[in-house]
């Protein structure tokens, strides 16, 4: 399928990628990958922190701003949370024969793959033991319990899912030999569990050794030689609460630094191609683009683009978790085990899309990138797309909490398979090629620069590569099935797209998405449902809705809830789909849209695959499970609020055809709604009409460093937040509390707000005060009515200024500007607005009733005004209450 390259894309390839492939070093990324090998090769976290100091001293060389974000190791057990439940640092291990013969087998500080992650720690002394090899599990099982006490257990097998095994037979110790694909010579990395022991073996202490494939047959030798082996096992291993690093390489935005793209890349971990290389690479897109910048060669990108360094998956998900953002990273790249030699892996350069329910425009702009990368810089290597994979750090692309995430590897061979030297100590600097890497940085640098510093322009080009991309895969379903996935997918990435809008109209260019949006559908609404509908059981009528960032890692669950998730058959991204609107079984249909294996698929990262049928009772059991593990709640949709009962409630409560409202409101308030809070807006729109106008409170209270009236959301709630998003929707320009409204007299409301600020009586606000509207508090109260403030700045009152302090927006030129914006009162008014609402009540001014959960206020806008200034006139003249003026 052609894919029709944005313009701007196409440009920058052109003019930028050059002086990017020019300026990429293999040499310089060469040497940090054997930097970052020397301490990450321990496995050690000791050694893990001077890998940071490392990286924090090649970022700051760079010119590019750096942090540092400790993540504890330790915590809820059994959450299904990624937790490193304990740090570890190896001091030193050993393995000797000390009977019949004296030789040592293996030494930690001669290789340090020679430790088992996560082993635990011998006496000082150590322990001395029989060797006995086990080659099968079967054998091991065999085995009475107890029959293996004071033995260590030699296997070709991986001990990781035999720990009880052993320890139920009495096992001190375990060593594998298990080979190495061509490479007899190597060790394999091992480990008992990937960030910590599995919950299901935890009660499980083992001491464990790795032998290349040839040591363990010259150990196996011996032991056939001489009939008994007694060793001698040392391992001074220490473990404890501690910390664990996230480094961040931050090429800072010019216009927007706090929203942010992402770049995420392994480190504290022994190979040098996984993933010393994807670190190195993280690097050298520092460098390049920092360098470019000092240079004048580029600008510097609109928005930030953040490269992180650390612990795979356990790192960058706990970041995304314990680090509060104001808004979701943008958009990414998952950069692990690249630049490799094409002789080692086939000279293949894999693209692989992000998790197939986010925005898939991401997969082509890098597809792209990467296509005239390679042309240019000729590494040898071939480009394929492929499906996505859970590395697992690709679970990052978790459309809620997340971002699109595609991933750049040289990982595989033709076959399928991984290079050979993958998680062994045979993973070398040697493997890796100086072009190889060159291109990768530099492709990497510039697809990172243009998703950082797109604006409307690019939203548009885009939204016509997307659109061409979808009505050729419209034209080719064959199912509705596949028909509603494709739609619906496209949908999705139309609606992430508009992240981006920067300067323009956006009504034009919601429209112009919107018209693509058709187009896909009626081509979709043209496949024929000939096949009868499916019946599921009444359970798959049930809604979940997600509670959790991500999805459970099985080492942290308890083993009755990790078997049940694991037994359903399902991707761990399945998860994803539930948005608390779709039912079990609408999610089970868009799931048999994708390959449901451990590569996953769909409509657009391959090929719809809608054949394969999920056993339905194992769906529903699925998110049973990770319900009772606190990550959805499963909602039953006959005790859901629908829009006609909040709509007569509406009615009941006072609101009336043609009635321009203010509605402050608490989703969580009103109760769980079929739609969630876009069907409350709808509600509400359908109370008053297509001749009354709804406003809502916009605010982002100066939680945003720059306000954009296209992309900033608010902090006022789900409900509000959806509102102003309409395309139909006009939205106040102003810093800090913006106003948004639909309807008729929309553009009456938002207009000229910045020029007169905040609550004047020319501001939306006033304007609903003097224009016989009204306020509507939904689950909330007046306290959140902040139409109270007109009147206290009319009356007028010297404790709020609404031009003393200093902020930013994004005008409609799509300039970053400074203007004068509001400053608050630095404390608690003299008169509480208890007082005004207790006025409301006894004066019978207001209507209250119920609205789904919520009890409701109604009152007259200018009746709330007149009550508040009557409160304050004799209070304002003498209170001492000050703005708080920031300092410039």
């Amino acid at each position: 399928m052609s894919v029709l390259t944005p313009k701007s894309l196409q440009n920058l390839c052109k003019m930028a990628l050059p002086q990017m492939l020019k300026l990429s070093s293999g040499k310089s990324m060469l040497k940090q990958v054997s930097d970052v090998v020397e301490s990450d090769r321990w496995n050690s976290f000791d050694h893990f922190h001077r890998t940071t100091e490392k990286l924090v001293g090649y970022y700051e060389q760079t010119g590019a701003d750096v942090e540092v974000e400790p993540i504890q190791t330790g915590g809820q057990i059994g959450s299904g949370r990624w937790v490193i439940q304990e740090a570890a640092d190896v001091h030193s291990a050993t393995v000797d024969i000390v009977h019949p013969i004296q030789r040592r087998v293996l030494d930690y500080e001669e290789n340090p793959w020679h430790i088992i992650q996560w082993s635990a720690a011998t006496p000082t002394n150590g322990l001395r033991a029989k060797l006995v090899i086990l080659d099968s599990r079967k054998e091991i099982e065999a085995l009475s319990i107890g029959q293996l006490r004071n033995c260590v257990v030699l296997t070709n097998q991986d001990p990781r899912g035999m720990m009880n095994v052993l320890a139920d037979r009495g096992a001190v110790a375990v060593i594998t030999d298990r080979l190495v694909p061509n490479n007899p010579g190597a060790l394999a990395w091992t480990k008992f569990g990937w960030g910590a022991i599995p919950m299901s073996h935890a009660t499980a202490k083992l001491v464990g050794f790795v032998l290349s494939q040839r040591q363990g047959e010259l150990l196996r030798r011996q032991a056939q030689k001489f009939g008994s082996l007694e060793l001698l096992i040392k391992a001074d291993i220490r473990k404890y609460v501690g910390n664990h690093d996230v480094v961040s390489g931050i090429v800072r935005g010019a216009d927007d630094p706090q929203d942010e793209v992402w770049a995420i890349a392994h480190s504290a971990e022994p190979g040098a191609v996984d993933n010393a290389s994807g670190v190195a690479v993280t690097l050298e897109i520092a460098r390049i683009l920092e360098q470019m910048i000092a240079r004048g060669q580029i600008e510097r990108p609109r928005r930030t683009i953040r490269l992180l360094n650390a612990y795979e998956c356990y790192g960058f998900f706990g970041y995304l978790e314990r680090k509060r953002r104001f808004q979701t990273p943008l958009a990414g790249v998952c950069i692990d085990t690249l630049g490799l030699n094409p002789v080692h892996c086939d000279g293949r350069l894999e693209w692989h899309a992000t998790i197939p329910m986010s925005a898939s425009f991401v997969n082509r702009l890098g597809m792209s990138v990467l296509r005239s990368a390679l042309r240019q810089h000729r590494p040898g290597y071939t480009l394929h797309f492929e499906p996505f994979v859970a590395t697992s750090d690709t679970l990052i692309g978790d459309p809620k909490y997340g971002f699109p995430c595609p991933w750049i590897t040289t990982h595989h061979k033709n076959t399928g398979t991984g290079f050979d030297a993958y998680h062994s100590s045979a993973d070398q600097r040697s493997l890796l090629s100086s072009k190889g890497l060159e291109t990768c940085a530099a492709s990497m640098a510039a697809y990172l620069y243009y998703i950082a510093n797109m604006g409307s322009r690019e939203v548009v080009e885009i939204g016509r590569m997307e659109k061409a991309y979808f009505v050729d895969l419209a034209e080719k379903v064959t199912t509705r099935k596949e028909a509603d996935y494709v739609r619906e997918v496209h949908a999705e990435g139309n609606a992430r797209l508009q992240r981006w809008l920067w300067g323009g109209k956006r009504k034009d260019i919601l429209g112009k998405l919107k018209l693509a949006e058709q187009e896909v559908a009626a081509l979709c609404k043209s496949v024929s449902a000939h096949k009868r509908r499916r019946a599921f059981p009444v359970e798959a009528n049930q809604i979940p809705r997600r509670t959790a960032l991500l999805s459970p890692i099985s080492e942290n669950t308890s083993r009755n809830i990790a078997g049940r998730i694991g037994g359903a058959g399902l991707t761990s991204w399945t998860l994803f789909w539930a948005n608390g609107k779709r039912s079990i079984a609408e999610i089970v249909m868009r799931a048999e849209c994708e390959e449901t294996s451990s590569v996953g698929t769909s409509s657009v990262g391959g090929n719809c695959t809608g054949d394969r049928k999920i056993d339905i009772n194992k769906a529903i059991d699925y998110f049973a499970a990770h319900a009772e593990l606190g990550y959805v709640e499963l909602l039953d949709p006959k005790s859901l609020l629908s829009k006609k009962q909040l709509v007569d409630e509406l009615r009941v409560l006072g609101l009336e055809k043609g009635m321009d409202v203010m509605v402050h409101s608490s989703l969580s308030a009103v109760g769980n709604v079929r739609g969630g809070a876009e069907t409350v807006v709808e509600a509400l729109l359908e109370a008053i009409g297509p001749r009354g106008t709804l406003l809502m409170p916009s605010f982002n209270h100066r939680a945003a460093q720059v306000y954009n009236p296209m992309t900033t959301p608010t902090t006022n709630g789900a409900i509000p937040d959806v509102m102003w998003r309409l395309p139909q929707a006009e939205r106040s320009m102003h810093p800090t509390h913006a106003v948004a409204a639909v309807g008729p007299n929309a553009v009456h409301y938002c207009s000229e707000h910045l020029e007169v600020g905040i609550w004047d009586e020319r501001s939306p606000i006033g304007k609903l005060v003097h224009g016989d509207g009204y306020i509507l508090a939904l689950g909330t109260t007046h306290w959140t009515s902040t139409a109270y403030h007109v009147a206290e700045l009319s009356v007028p009152c010297k404790c709020i200024d609404s031009f003393a302090n200093e902020d930013r927006i994004v005008d409609a030129y799509g300039d970053v500007r400074s203007v004068q914006g509001l400053a608050f009162r630095q404390d608690p008014c003299i008169v509480s607005i208890d007082r005004l609402e207790a006025t409301l009540d006894r004066r019978g001014l207001q209507r209250r009733g119920k609205v789904g959960q919520a009890d409701a206020e109604l009152v007259h806008a200018h009746d709330l005004w007149k009550v508040r200034r009557e409160q304050l006139r004799g209070s304002c003249p003498s209170c001492k209450v000050e703005p708080n003026i920031r300092p410039r």
